[in-house]
């Protein structure tokens, strides 16, 4: 656990957000993904098996890369009627807020001539769902939901093959979200084949879902080949937090990010509070030794979990701006007044009641959201993510003869007459 305090030097906000954005720039794994990325595009279908065989342990022909899901009933797969019952709750929560969200044409008006947009959603899209360190169900819904929301019509997740086979609560969650096949494919070598297609895997025109350091860097990579999302990499969250912060609520917020299993998480204390500051190393400590045996959480706790003690609240909002969190909690006694004051962050959960993990399951809002600082530019998944906007342009004579003298003059000016003539000729009288 690493401790700073502010002295109220505007400089460290900057300093602080340097150091703790180190490790999510990692000139060696741009350099892997890169060459595993173009020995897919070379190789196609051999380099997917001997990937699969590499990373996942698993021996694949091309035939047992796709799990057609029409072969599955969902009601027949090994899950708890409480797990079905989950799984459906949460579906519905944040499938209805998909379609909530869906962004809706604008109006066209009821004249003959009109400037408007509308939305179109992608014919083929895949989902990216992790399953290393655990099945992630969650992501399945908050990824697919939405695409089925926006009306997209061939859904696909890409996921890692494991000898096992896919985790039926996976494919209970798949079922009820309008996927068509289970591309068993992981990692790097999955989001490839997705962006350039195979002899065997069918390319997408757009890919969505969360993922380690080296999934978000193929992401990042075949952005241009494919639409994506937004580089969703390692988990993270920052509480800010003053003294009517319940100490033992925010150590167990900040160990819930500091689970996720790649040891490259980060759980960030921007407190008022030195009360807080004193004692949530103890605090963290006593939770952890609840918690079964982790590894890789053990290394967040060890450096990746920041304590910085701040001078003001809005001092507190200047530094989670500027490291733009995949999460941020606001613990204080008037969470509201803060909120309108945070403008780049993934997800803000509000108050005492709303701890992280809600978002991550059943809050409705999707839990794929920028991490790295692209909350600076980035927002997190929606509806909108998976359909295109087509402007449409429909002019009456009218509506041209009112505009044709400043669009030629924008041709002159520019000098293309070709430009020009094109509108001028409508007005030709010869």
């Amino acid at each position: 656990m690493l401790f700073y305090e502010t002295f109220g030097r505007v400089e460290f906000v900057r300093e602080f957000v340097d150091l703790s954005r180190v490790q999510t720039v990692n000139p060696e794994i741009a350099r892997q993904v890169t060459s595993m990325i173009e020995d897919v595009r070379m190789r196609g279908d051999d380099a997917l098996i001997a990937y699969a065989q590499k990373y996942d342990g698993v021996d694949l022909k091309s035939e047992d890369f796709y799990l057609d899901l029409n072969e599955i009933d969902a009601e027949e797969l090994p899950l708890s009627d409480k797990e079905k019952a989950a799984i459906r709750f949460a579906y519905d929560r944040i499938y209805n807020f998909a379609c909530q969200v869906k962004p809706q044409d604008s109006d066209r008006g009821t004249g003959n001539g009109y400037v408007a947009q509308k939305y179109v959603p992608f014919d083929r899209v895949a989902c990216y769902v992790p399953s290393g360190s655990f099945p992630l169900v969650s992501t399945t819904i908050h990824t697919c939901a939405f695409a089925q929301a926006a009306g997209v019509r061939d859904i696909t997740i890409i996921t890692p093959p494991k000898e096992s086979g896919v985790h039926p609560a996976i494919l209970y969650a798949a079922k009820i979200v309008g996927v068509q096949r289970i591309l068993q494919l992981g990692g790097v070598y999955g989001v490839a084949a997705c962006a350039f297609g195979t002899d065997t895997v069918d390319a997408v025109q757009f890919i969505a879902g969360p993922g380690n350091a080296y999934v978000t860097e193929a992401k990042k990579q075949v952005f241009g080949i494919v639409g994506i999302d937004m580089l969703a990499g390692p988990s993270e969250i920052m509480v800010i937090a003053d003294e009517t912060a319940n100490i033992r609520y925010v150590a167990a917020d900040l160990l819930s990010q500091a689970e996720h299993g790649s040891g490259m998480e980060q759980a960030v204390l921007v407190t008022t509070s030195q009360a807080l500051v004193d004692g949530i190393e103890s605090e963290v400590a006593a939770q952890r030794a609840l918690l079964p045996e982790n590894s890789a959480m053990n290394l967040v706790i060890a450096k990746g979990i920041f304590v910085i003690k701040a001078e003001s609240l809005d001092e507190c909002v200047a530094i989670c701006n500027a490291y733009a969190p995949e999460h941020v909690e606001i613990l204080t006694a008037q969470p509201k007044i803060l909120e309108p004051k945070i403008t780049s962050a993934g997800a803000i959960m509000m108050g005492a009641w709303t701890p992280e993990p809600i978002g991550d399951f059943v809050a409705g809002s999707s839990h794929v959201l920028p991490t790295g600082g692209a909350a600076r530019i980035f927002s997190g998944l929606t509806t909108a993510h998976f359909m295109k906007k087509i402007s449409v342009q429909n002019f009456t004579d009218q509506m041209l003869k009112d505009t044709h003298e400043a669009a030629e003059e924008f041709a002159r000016m520019e000098s293309l007459p070709a430009h020009g003539r094109s509108v001028s000729i409508r007005f030709d009288e010869s």
